[in-house]
């Protein structure tokens, strides 16, 4: 759990490091710097994992470009987004999705409760697919 706390702390600061530089250097355009973040159930493993998506060069999201083409379509808030309409049982195994940090230099702070992942990753598609 430790481990978790200090994987999940990294991020955070390499973040807010980003977001101190993107505001102290002019830019062309808007800076994205997010944390993503997903916490299965216990009935999913109990897992916890986070990651960063900038849209741009050192991006540690494993499916970055995709990710950002979907907030692009739809937008940061997670309730909002729509089904892709697969077909997911209907098992009870919630999966909490968080995005936190600046989209096209907007802050965003969503939470968002799915009842299990294949339905979290209807609605989000490659956004939290890490």
């Amino acid at each position: 759990m430790s481990g978790r706390i200090t994987a999940f702390a990294a991020v955070l600061v390499s973040l807010l490091a980003f977001a101190g530089t993107a505001q102290a250097a002019p830019a062309p355009h808007r800076a994205t710097a997010l944390v993503l973040s997903v916490r299965y159930s216990d009935v999913e493993g109990g897992a916890f994992r986070a990651t960063v998506l900038t849209c741009g060069r050192g991006d540690h999201h494993p499916r970055g470009a995709l990710a950002c083409a979907t907030l692009a379509a739809t937008g940061t808030d997670l309730g909002a987004m729509t089904s892709d309409d697969r077909a997911c049982t209907f098992l009870y195994a919630p999966v909490e999705v968080s995005l936190f940090g600046f989209w096209r230099g907007e802050p965003v702070n969503e939470v968002h409760t799915y009842p299990n992942s294949c339905v979290m990753l209807a609605h989000t598609g490659a956004l939290f697919d890490f």
